[in-house]
């Protein structure tokens, strides 16, 4: 619902001035060294890397249990994903602020090619799969969970990869993803 309601409010234009000033003040702090510094940091929410890292600890998970239930933690992860990231993405239609094209930070702006900013799949994915990585390595540990995201987050936003608020929306996508993959009783799941 958090995620519902926060949609509509960036596509009713109401967080378009946070996100020009967010953007501005990140082009205006912008240095080699930090610049380089968040790209490297961003593939931290890099989708097809995590997946196929998910994909190998499965792996590895199976291979200690000798069960196939090891790849349903990736499986749900790779759906959920697929099934709203996509779709959200070419609904929204909307650019980043690299963009020079007239309004980028409107929703349902065709005047540009790129069009799939929100949500930003880079921290869905990071919330995602680093949250999939925690039940396969059987972690609690909340700097696992956390601090991927919020790096990813930052650097997107920074980098002018994404509003401010395509990272919102998304931490509040990803969130309710994380939420359904969590919900199994993955101890028992993958219990030896």
């Amino acid at each position: 619902m958090a995620f519902v309601l926060f949609t509509w409010m960036v596509a009713a234009g109401l967080t378009d001035g946070l996100d020009i000033a967010v953007a501005s003040w990140c082009l205006e702090h912008q240095t080699t060294v930090t610049h380089w510094l968040a790209r490297v940091l961003n593939y931290l929410g890099q989708g097809t890397p995590l997946a196929i890292a998910a994909l190998v600890l499965s792996g590895w998970v199976w291979w200690r249990i000798r069960r196939w239930t090891a790849f349903l933690p990736t499986v749900l992860a790779y759906a959920l994903t697929y099934i709203t990231l996509g779709p959200l993405k070419i609904w929204s239609s909307r650019t980043s602020p690299n963009d020079k094209g007239p309004d980028p930070v409107k929703f349902f702006n065709h005047h540009t090619e790129y069009l799939m900013g929100y949500p930003s799949g880079h921290v869905v994915n990071a919330i995602v799969w680093w949250g999939v990585f925690a039940i396969l390595l059987r972690k609690k540990s909340r700097a696992l969970r956390v601090v991927p995201p919020a790096i990813v987050l930052c650097t997107t936003t920074y980098l002018g990869f994404h509003w401010l608020t395509d990272g919102i929306g998304a931490i509040l996508l990803g969130l309710f993803l994380d939420r359904l993959i969590h919900r199994f009783r993955w101890e028992e799941i993958l219990a030896r």
